[in-house]
């Protein structure tokens, strides 16, 4: 995980920005901010509009520094800057475990891009997420 560069943004505004904002500090255990985004409920935006339930979606991809693609993630409707909006209207509240379930092998994601509160992981420790956080139902 990297941090985001970024503007100061207000006072955290959920669980998951808490650790968000804490995460940089030397006593913070990674497992927390990883935990928080599994169990929150987080947003991502598309062009498309759900229809129904099983309504498939394009979210929004994003390009990091290194040209790679990343999935653009936000942990609160208000974290979504106008240009994403511009280019994706529409925003979508799921888990954060549902996106790491669904996002495939060779994209990363990029929580609240731009942002103070937020950080990127690429495909790696996506799955590497998946391979070691599992729901408590599943053990």
């Amino acid at each position: 995980m990297t941090e985001q560069p970024g503007i100061d943004d207000p006072a955290p505004l959920n669980d998951l920005e808490e650790k968000l904002a804490t995460g940089g500090q030397p006593d913070a255990n990674p497992v927390d901010v990883i935990l928080s985004f599994l169990n929150s409920e987080v947003y991502i935006i598309s062009s498309d509009t759900v229809e129904t339930e099983d309504s498939q979606v394009e979210p929004l991809v994003l390009a990091n520094a290194d040209g790679d693609p990343v999935l653009a993630v936000f942990s609160h409707p208000s974290r979504v800057d106008k240009p994403y909006l511009e280019a994706a209207p529409n925003v979508l509240g799921t888990q954060g475990a549902a996106i790491i379930a669904n996002i495939g092998d060779e994209l990363g994601l990029v929580i609240n891009p731009g942002a103070a509160y937020g950080f990127e992981i690429n495909p790696e420790g996506v799955a590497n997420i998946r391979r070691d956080f599992k729901r408590a139902d599943e053990e």
